[in-house]
């Protein structure tokens, strides 16, 4: 009688599981489109017209500041029926760490209860309240001014002059490197268009600034302030001028240091 032969089992692999690939969505932003009307919210007089003033730099179209009828601790945004008013009224969200948006309701919450001049309107609460946009904006991981950590330098004045197409990009960047903890002036625009951008230093001592600018950039030139400046004004009120080029307008620094 044959004896049976018993094989020993064969060990298998388990199966490998793969993960599936992760999917990083990009906010558009959009600044172009519709008008934004700052209320005042909150108990600090005369933070709307200046926060109308920051938002006009970073190159959103305002109009006046008004009254709101109440006072409110988060800020929130409205938005009306009106074609790309709601793109707006989300980059403003963004742009102020990341606060609510509303459509706007049939009875809005300004003094007299319209919103005239505007498709956007931003009832400005105590919590936002003359904070300036870098402040903002490190409560918001979509904002490009966001999540930037602190660049050491040693306190030059940056001016930001605009030599692009992109409106409000010069104001936009300013914001983006006071985040990164530059001190910063106010935008300019530049003489003349340019791919490339260029730093520019005014004084030997503020060299050394001007090159950890560049390589917070990219690498870009930098080179000694002409006679010549390259500025609508002529004038350079600081101590830096960063012209900024298509190449760099509206790009994060990870995106330019990457």
């Amino acid at each position: 009688m044959a004896v049976p032969v018993l094989e020993a089992p064969v060990a298998t692999e388990a199966p490998t599981v793969t993960d599936a690939p992760v999917t990083t969505t990009t906010v558009p932003l959009v600044f172009d489109g519709a008008t934004v009307v700052v209320a005042n919210g909150n108990i600090v007089g005369g933070s709307a017209g200046r926060m109308t003033d920051a938002l006009a730099r970073a190159g959103f179209t305002t109009g006046a500041a008004v009254n709101g009828s109440e006072k409110v601790e988060a800020s929130i945004v409205y938005y009306t029926a009106a074609a790309g008013a709601q793109d707006v009224a989300e980059t403003l969200a963004i742009t102020l760490g990341g606060i609510n948006v509303e459509a706007l309701p049939a009875i809005a919450p300004t003094e007299d209860g319209t919103l005239a001049d505007g498709q956007v309107l931003l009832l400005l609460g105590n919590n936002e309240a003359d904070k300036s946009l870098a402040e903002l904006a490190n409560g918001s991981t979509d904002n490009a001014a966001a999540n930037t950590g602190a660049i050491a330098n040693g306190g030059s004045s940056i001016v930001v002059a605009n030599a692009n197409t992109t409106s409000g990009s010069a104001g936009r960047m300013s914001s983006v490197l006071e985040a990164a903890g530059f001190t910063v002036g106010t935008p300019a625009d530049s003489t003349a268009k340019a791919s490339e951008s260029v730093v520019y230093y005014a004084n030997d001592a503020a060299r050394a600034d001007a090159e950890v600018l560049a390589a917070a950039l990219g690498g870009l030139p930098v080179l000694a302030l002409p006679v010549d400046v390259p500025t609508t004004s002529g004038s350079l009120d600081g101590d830096i001028l960063l012209v900024l080029g298509s190449n760099e307008a509206d790009k994060t620094l990870a995106q330019l240091a990457g």
